[in-house]
C-alpha cells in the first residue's frame, strides 16, 4: 500500500504539469522590461531633482541671505547644476541602451553600466554638496563674529576648534539628508537592478 508520502507526491507531480513553465525567453523578456522600467524611473527622478534644483535656485539665492555666501559656493551650486544635466542625459541612454537590449549579455552589460552611472553621480553630488556645507557654515559662523578681520584680532584656539566642530556637524547633517534622500530616490531602483542582474546571470549560466 502507498504511504501518505508518496501519495502527496504522486498527487504534486500531477498538479505540477498544469502549471505553465517558463522558458528563458520569457523569464529574459520579464527581467528586461523589470530593468528598462526602473532606469525610465532613474531618469524621470534625476529630472524632477534637476529641476527642483533649478525652482530652489532662482526663489533662493545666498545674496538675499542675512550674511551673503562666498562666491566659490554660487560656483558650486551651478557646478552641481550642469553634473545634474550631464548624468540626467545619461540616464536616458542607459535606458535607451537597455531598451535596445537584445541579448542577454547586452542586457547584463546595460545593467552594469546603469548601476555604475548611478553610483559615480551619487558620489559627484554628495561631494558637492560636502565642499559647500563645509564653506557656507564656517563663512556664516565667521560673519556672526563680525567678519574675518574682527575674528582674527579677538580668536583663540578655542574658536578655531569650534569652527571645525561647526563645519563637521553640518556636514555631517547635510551628507546625511542627502544619502536618505538619494537612497529613498534611487536606492530601491539600484537594488532591483542588482537583483534583475542577478537573475539575468542565472540564465548566461
Amino acid at each position: 500500500m502507498m504511504d501518505e508520502l508518496d501519495l502527496l507526491k504522486k498527487d504534486w507531480k500531477s498538479r505540477e504539469k498544469d502549471l505553465p513553465r517558463l522558458s528563458h525567453d520569457d523569464i529574459y523578456k520579464m527581467i528586461w522590461k523589470k530593468s528598462s522600467s526602473n532606469i525610465k524611473w532613474i531618469f524621470i527622478i534625476s529630472a524632477i531633482e534637476f529641476l527642483v534644483g533649478i525652482l530652489i535656485t532662482v526663489f533662493y539665492h545666498p545674496a538675499r541671505d542675512e550674511f551673503k555666501l562666498p562666491q566659490i559656493v554660487d560656483i558650486i551650486t551651478k557646478g552641481s547644476m550642469i553634473v545634474a544635466v550631464y548624468y540626467m542625459i545619461r540616464f536616458y541612454l542607459n535606458y535607451k541602451k537597455v531598451s535596445a537590449a537584445s541579448t542577454v549579455k547586452g542586457l547584463l552589460d546595460a545593467i552594469m553600466k546603469a548601476r555604475k552611472t548611478v553610483k559615480t553621480y551619487i558620489i559627484i553630488m554628495m561631494s558637492l554638496g560636502g565642499i559647500a556645507s563645509i564653506i557656507a557654515s564656517v563663512y556664516t559662523y565667521i560673519n556672526q563674529k563680525g567678519g574675518w578681520e574682527s575674528f582674527n584680532e579677538n580668536a583663540h584656539t578655542n574658536d578655531y576648534l569650534l569652527i571645525a566642530m561647526v563645519a563637521v556637524i553640518a556636514t555631517v547633517l547635510v551628507l546625511g539628508i542627502f544619502l536618505l534622500i538619494y537612497f529613498l530616490l534611487y536606492g530601491i531602483l539600484m537594488k532591483r537592478l542588482k537583483n534583475n542582474y542577478k537573475e539575468i546571470k542565472k540564465i548566461e549560466v
